[in-house]
């Protein structure tokens, strides 16, 4: 069962977000502190993660590539629309949901791991092919 990790502080929001993704088939950790969500993103196929926790987002821009491109990250955001991808880019993230648009989380959700899963199974199988 893939690994989801759900840094927000938002009580409600945390609740709808765990549900779904169990919904989904993930396994759910929540966490309000970003101390304690620090030692768990490493072996996570999902962050779903507030603006709030800008160190949980420092740290994924240290992971490894290869490492860093088997997690969705998904970013909360109170003020950059939803999808805005050259604002995903900046932030390092692969996809942005404005909190206002939370209630249409699933779709979206649905889009952009289909959007990963495209995208990185042709840069794996290129790696593949060049390193292996």
């Amino acid at each position: 069962m893939p690994k989801a990790i759900v840094c927000e502080k938002n009580e409600e929001v945390q609740k709808f977000l765990t549900d779904y993704l169990k919904s989904a088939g993930f396994e759910c950790f929540s966490f309000s502190n970003p101390r304690e969500a620090l030692n768990a993103i490493e072996d996570a196929s999902l962050i779903v993660i507030s603006e709030e926790f800008n160190e949980i987002i420092e740290a994924m821009s240290s992971l490894p590539m290869y490492q860093r491109r088997d997690i969705i990250v998904i970013l909360l955001s109170l003020s950059i629309p939803t999808m805005d991808r050259l604002s995903a880019f900046a932030k390092g993230v692969d996809c942005i949901v404005n909190i206002k648009d939370l209630n249409n989380f699933p779709a979206i959700f649905k889009r952009a791991y289909v959007e990963h899963q495209k995208t990185y199974k042709l840069f794996k199988e290129t790696l593949s092919k060049l390193f292996y």
